[in-house]
């Protein structure tokens, strides 16, 4: 399967060592770093059954790194270990179809950016000014960090720390201004949500040979196999047809490779009065135009919060927790500009009643 290339990289300078840590087993070996889950000494195990797709053989990884470059490689390193807050899990790298990393740093950034933090508070205008200065030049690494002071008792610390952000955040794409620790691995089966603990991964490319990579420095990995990877996932109209809730699927996007998502099926958006058929392009029969004249259109954003009015029954998608809405219908093809895993929703009823049935759902990428 994906012998691909998701290790590659994994932290040759996990710089967690400078805040205080939490002790992690591993073997005979402990691992001190801050950010990993609060969970005892892991009991071992292994994530989730090997991929089906026993046929492919190991291959290519493309990674993303947060300076903008990208590069293939082949990973040398067979598995990962993961700390969750269920234990440590081992994963094999023949079942890793992607990893969209959470906030790691490089050497020495934790104790810059918490001496940074503290200059704002200075009554020193000079320590003040290269504080702030420090923080915007240490760009995503310090995002965190700074959202958090937003949140000081002291305003003026506060407003500074604002600043700051909104410079950040002019100056960055939203996608490099992570704020999890977490790292989501993503297999055939599931989604891994954890702390990478592996010390570094090795990986072989065609002109710089054997090379280990840091993983503050990337972004993203995806296997170059997991291009011809397929996800077929039914959605229970019961359970998402409700407002706010969303069914996250094991499919990731990278912000680049366009995708075609196909739907299926029918739904009952009012079984408890005589019934309203609807199909991924909302209720059949019923029009697509809401109040003001609003109309749906497969692949539009939702601006705003989704009406039952216009948006009911249909099939609508969007790319991490935090991703915009956008209607997909009974097909959708298109390049999502967000990273991360796609989730799937079906509007609630326009008359606010249990809906019934489900949409058959099949995702792919494209091939150019």
């Amino acid at each position: 399967m994906f012998r691909l290339s998701v290790a590659a990289f994994f932290l040759v300078g996990f710089a967690v060592t400078t805040l205080s840590a939490q002790d992690f087993q591993k073997g005979d070996k402990k691992i001190d770093d801050p950010f990993l889950p609060k969970v005892k000494e892991s009991t071992g195990g292994k994530a989730g059954p090997k991929s089906p797709k026993e046929d492919i053989v190991p291959g290519e990884c493309e990674v993303h790194f947060l300076n903008g470059s990208k590069i293939r490689l082949i990973i040398q390193t067979e598995k990962l270990e993961i700390a969750t807050i269920y234990g440590n899990l081992t994963v094999p790298i023949e079942d890793v179809l992607a990893i969209e990393f959470g906030l790691h740093f490089p050497d020495g950034h934790i104790a810059k950016i918490d001496a940074a933090i503290k200059g704002l508070a200075s009554s020193d205008f000079r320590v003040r000014e290269n504080a702030a200065k420090t923080l915007v030049d240490l760009g995503p690494y310090s995002y965190s960090s700074v959202l958090k002071s937003m949140r000081a008792k002291d305003a003026e610390v506060a407003g500074r720390a604002k600043e700051i952000a909104q410079k950040l955040q002019a100056k960055y794409p939203k996608k490099d201004l992570r704020t999890s620790v977490d790292d989501k691995i993503v297999t055939p089966t599931q989604t891994i949500v954890g702390r990478i603990m592996t010390p570094s991964v090795k990986t072989k490319a065609e002109y710089f040979g054997i090379v280990e990579h840091k993983l503050a420095n990337m972004r993203t990995l995806r296997s170059i196999l997991a291009a011809s990877y397929e996800l077929d996932v039914a959605i229970d109209a019961s359970k998402y047809a409700l407002a706010g809730q969303w069914m996250e699927t094991t499919f990731q996007c990278d912000g680049r490779t366009p995708i075609v998502i196909t739907a299926k099926g029918q739904i009952d958006v009012l079984p408890q009065q005589g019934g309203q058929p609807a199909g991924p392009n909302g209720v059949i029969g019923g029009g697509r135009f809401g109040p003001g004249g609003m109309m749906a259109i497969k692949g539009q954003r939702i601006n705003g919060p989704i009406n039952p009015q216009v948006h009911g029954g249909w099939l609508i998608g969007k790319v991490g927790e935090d991703g915009e809405p956008f209607l997909i219908g009974d097909r959708y093809e298109g390049k999502p500009e967000a990273e991360g895993n796609l989730f799937l929703h079906i509007g609630p009823s326009p008359w606010n009643s249990p809906s019934v049935g489900s949409y058959d759902v099949k995702i792919n990428r494209k091939n150019d």
